[in-house]
């Protein structure tokens, strides 16, 4: 495993260095060849916030880490991006299948409605991306080579924490609803939210969160989401404290929409004496 591990890094390091030594004009047949997935990303952890497309082609590449070459003109409202193609040759492969990937950074857009122009090869295709103060909408008619697959994407609430608490015994379900219990005892609130996509999960038409959190292996899962304008130390010394006692029972991961992510099993576990907090 170690020797796995040693090897990732390095191919990782050599990946850098291979991106350099890679001419962008070595684009292939200066189109993209397939159908280009848009999905939208907002960077809420950065102040202002900030808006990304990640594209990945339908097609599956024999290496992961094939690009997609592009250029983007941004100017004023209008927002214009040529796909290049995709490289021939990228030097250093890593050995597992995957589509061509590419993030488009847009910065942070000004409330209003922005032209999209999108250029592949010779077919051109326009639309518009609508910015609010709670969302991101994108009007783009229905085509065969590009495809938007999250929209509309809701802006996350400021003061919001959500998370998962996974468990592999039914009887431990009790203990779960007590750290929920103690967690709105501290202030955290049920709110409705917006159903739809969110950068970070999913609210369903019951206001529920749902996917696209993953279990971790667990036999048992429960989501949560509240609204949170507490101290948020006041929720990672509960985090702690659960930890402490409960780490075999339960793993608890929490986020905040100030991209701060806590979870249980980084904190030590307590056998018998105190131990400081690290």
């Amino acid at each position: 495993m170690k020797n796995l591990l040693k090897t990732t890094a390095l191919s990782a390091i050599l990946l850098m260095f291979a991106g350099v030594l890679t001419s962008c004009e070595e684009i292939g047949k200066g189109y993209v060849d397939s159908e280009i997935n848009i999905r939208l990303v907002e960077t809420y952890h950065t102040s202002p916030r900030t808006l990304q497309f990640f594209c990945y082609t339908t097609k599956i590449y024999p290496c992961i880490n094939f690009p997609i070459m592009l250029e983007l003109n941004q100017e004023s409202n209008n927002i214009n991006v040529v796909f290049k193609g995709v490289p021939e040759d990228i030097g250093i492969c890593l050995t597992a299948i995957g589509p061509a990937t590419t993030l488009i950074n847009l910065g942070s857009l000004n409330i209003g409605t922005h032209r999209l122009q999108f250029q592949n090869g010779n077919t051109i295709h326009t639309g518009e991306l609508i910015v609010t103060t709670d969302s991101y909408k994108i009007n783009f008619p229905n085509n065969p080579d590009f495809r938007f697959t999250n929209t509309p994407l809701n802006k996350i609430p400021e003061n919001t924490i959500w998370g998962i608490i996974g468990w592999h015994n039914e009887e431990t379900y009790t203990l779960t609803q007590s750290f929920l219990t103690d967690l709105m005892d501290l202030g955290a609130e049920k709110k409705p939210f917006t159903p739809g996509y969110y950068t970070d999960f999913v609210i369903d038409q019951n206001h529920e969160k749902t996917t696209p959190d993953a279990s971790w292996g667990f036999w048992f899962h429960q989501l949560f989401i509240f609204h949170y304008s507490g101290d948020i130390n006041d929720v990672k010394q509960l985090l702690k404290q659960y930890a402490r006692y409960h780490r075999e029972e339960i793993s608890i991961r929490i986020s905040t929409d100030k991209g701060e992510r806590f979870m249980s099993w980084m904190y030590p576990q307590v056998r018998g004496v105190e131990q400081p907090w690290y």
